[in-house]
């Protein structure tokens, strides 16, 4: 039995409603007569869940098959902290995130700190256009440092995607007959194809070009201040002019290149969704999600193009700088949008094996992120008891292993002040001496005194009803690109297998005579 976290999207159209599944017997087995009333609360809130639309057979499967069995492979999930400088870090990542910097926004800022140097080009230097200049070169310079983590963060994920995309590929060569693991397969390589573009292009190739170029201008603007010697004002006029300006305008051709591939791109998939027969919310939910896509590609590809353009001028035209400002607060706004809108974190699928892969339809995954929304949003949550009980630390640890947000929760840990505290509890293992070991065992037997408990059941409360929410709200943005890409290939596969299926036809009438 497959974990909720652990399942996967095969196919677009969901199954008819089923009633759950009987308990298996190893949860027989297990089941105490003091169980009995809660068992009968459950069932309960099970036939009201099967009368409500919006709950789908996802959630219902998934309230009634939380067997004995399912809690052990769920506490089988472990997450290692290393301390650092007194605190405690992540060992390794495990999933992939929406890890883009806010401060990333602000290079086109910083491309544009020369305009001191560029504006009052003159010896002697004016003694306020010096001090504009000496602003202006070090917040340049100090750019660096936010390029050189956006591009540490960034490296992370393609190291995972890439890790991830081979396992993806080989699976789909082992189950090459298996149709609809390949139509998952394919799916998940599609839309990892699209993540990767937008983390080496958006990300690494701008860090490396505008980063570089920030450096070369703020070198150049410094270099101004003393450009009474005729080699300073030359070198200073080219790199604070037209090489590191020209480093801002490449990345604006390349990016432009890219924007306009996922501008068609989505807007392939845009048809594809407006003939299909989605529901009405899951479509309108698409139709904005890809439309979104599409917007920040535009303006994207256009601020790039015109700031580029504009960094030229500005080595010799005042007026350039007029231009740079409106794409400053674009890119500043793309930045923002971005993070807030467009971008995601979601679990991968590392070295697992297919027979722990739940091939629910894509549209049933899509319906359960959203009532998982909808009821860990709520002040009193609705989500039914036999699923998670906000009252229970036990059951909220074991809803958050099997939804796969243990690490997004052991993070959480490390920066409350309280529970941060308890961690130092917790014994270093002997392969990792500077760190900690994190897992459901760890954290019960942390809890074994009432007052930790406590701390613990109130942490794990507060983290689900906030950071659950975006988690979720997370996995509904992934699993929206997913059903777009599926539509997509679906609908482009169709004509083909027509086509097959009409040459078949006659070969096959010859046959018979």
């Amino acid at each position: 039995m497959a974990t909720p976290g652990a399942s996967s999207d095969t196919l677009i159209a969901p199954p008819p409603l089923a009633h759950p599944p009987c308990p298996s017997n190893l949860h027989n087995m297990y089941r105490t007569a003091a169980d009995s009333e809660t068992q009968a609360d459950s069932d309960l809130e099970l036939a009201v869940l099967e009368s409500t639309p919006p709950f789908v057979p996802k959630l219902l499967r998934e309230a009634s098959d939380i067997t004995w069995q399912e809690s052990l492979e769920g506490s089988r999930d472990t997450v290692t902290l290393v301390r650092r400088r007194g605190c405690f870090h992540l060992l390794h990542q495990q999933q992939f995130r929406n890890s883009l910097l806010a401060s990333v926004g602000y290079l086109e800022l910083a491309n544009a700190a020369d305009f001191a140097a560029n504006v009052w080009n003159q010896i002697p230097v004016p003694t306020f256009a010096a001090v504009l200049m000496g602003i202006g070169g070090t917040f340049a310079l100090c750019m660096v440092f936010v390029v050189i983590q956006d591009f540490r963060l960034s490296m992370r994920n393609v190291k995972l995607l890439r890790t991830e995309r081979e396992n993806l590929k080989g699976l789909r060569q082992y189950h090459s007959k298996n149709t609809e693991i390949v139509q998952l397969l394919e799916s998940r390589l599609g839309v990892s194809d699209r993540e990767m573009g937008t983390e080496i292009v958006d990300r690494i190739v701008m860090d490396l070009l505008m980063g570089f170029g920030s450096v070369l201008v703020g070198v150049g603007t410094l270099m101004a201040i003393g450009g009474a010697s005729p080699r300073v004002f030359k070198a200073s006029n080219l790199l604070s002019g037209y090489i590191g300006n020209g480093l801002a305008a490449m990345f604006g051709l390349v990016n432009a290149i890219w924007s306009g591939y996922l501008i068609h791109r989505f807007h392939q998939h845009l048809k594809a969704v407006r003939t299909s027969q989605l529901g009405d919310d899951i479509g309108r939910r698409l139709h904005n999600r890809i439309r979104r896509f599409q917007w920040h590609s535009f303006i994207n590809g256009l601020n790039g193009l015109v700031a580029g353009a504009g960094s030229m001028v500005t080595a010799e035209r005042w007026w350039g700088y007029v231009v740079l400002i409106p794409c400053i607060i674009s890119l500043i706004a793309v930045n923002f949008f971005w993070r807030k809108k467009l971008g995601y974190d979601r679990p991968l699928l590392m070295d697992v094996s297919l027979a722990r892969m739940q091939l629910t339809p894509l549209l049933e995954d899509l319906e359960y992120a959203i009532a998982m929304q909808r009821g860990l949003a709520e002040p009193e949550t609705s989500l039914p008891q036999a699923l998670v009980q906000m009252d229970s630390l036990d059951s909220m640890l074991r809803f958050i292993a099997q939804n796969r947000m243990l690490e997004r929760y052991c993070e959480s840990l490390t920066r409350d002040k309280q529970t941060r505290t308890l961690l130092k509890d917790i014994p270093s293992p002997t392969t990792t001496p500077h760190g900690i070991t994190i897992s459901l065992d760890a954290l019960t037997r942390l809890s074994s005194s009432s007052k930790n408990a406590e701390i613990l059941r109130a942490h794990a409360k507060q983290f689900l009803q906030k950071d659950g929410v975006l988690i979720f709200t997370y996995r509904e943005r992934h699993l929206l690109e997913l059903l777009g890409y599926a539509v997509w290939r679906d609908q482009r596969a169709a004509p083909a297998q027509a086509i097959g299926s009409s040459v078949t036809a006659p070969e096959a009438m010859i046959d018979n005579k």
